[in-house]
């Protein structure tokens, strides 16, 4: 009787035992990560030819040209550029300008045009 008795108690911290870790892995499932410490950073290896980050300083106010009558349509995040989608103007296409803000400068623009009937697109 007292065996059975000492495996009943055994049993019964084992079962809260297991509850325990249970809990304990779902609660730090959930919470927040870690900030990588630097020996994880220093396991990433940086390839040779990558250009340093620009850091992001002040750059005041740019002025982008827009056609006459020209709307902007869209503003959207692509990376680490801003893309604004522009309504044609009088007699201009829609356009794509693609903004740098770590610089403060227009990277580059896309305009659309028609192309002739039966030449194909690219």
């Amino acid at each position: 009787m007292k065996a059975l008795k000492a495996l009943v108690i055994f049993l019964g911290v084992l079962i809260v035992a297991g509850v325990g870790l249970v809990i304990y892995g779902i609660a730090s499932k959930v919470g927040p990560k870690p900030a990588p410490t630097a020996s994880t950073a220093a396991a990433v290896p940086t390839p040779p030819n990558a250009a340093a980050p620009l850091p992001a300083a002040p750059f005041g106010s740019v002025d982008i040209a827009l056609p006459d009558g020209a709307t902007i349509q869209q503003v959207f995040a692509a990376g680490d550029r801003v893309i604004v989608r522009v309504g044609g103007g009088k007699g201009t296409a829609d356009r794509l300008i693609v903004l740098d803000p770590a610089r403060g400068e227009v990277a580059g623009s896309f305009r659309f045009v028609a192309s002739p009937v039966g030449e194909p697109v690219r």
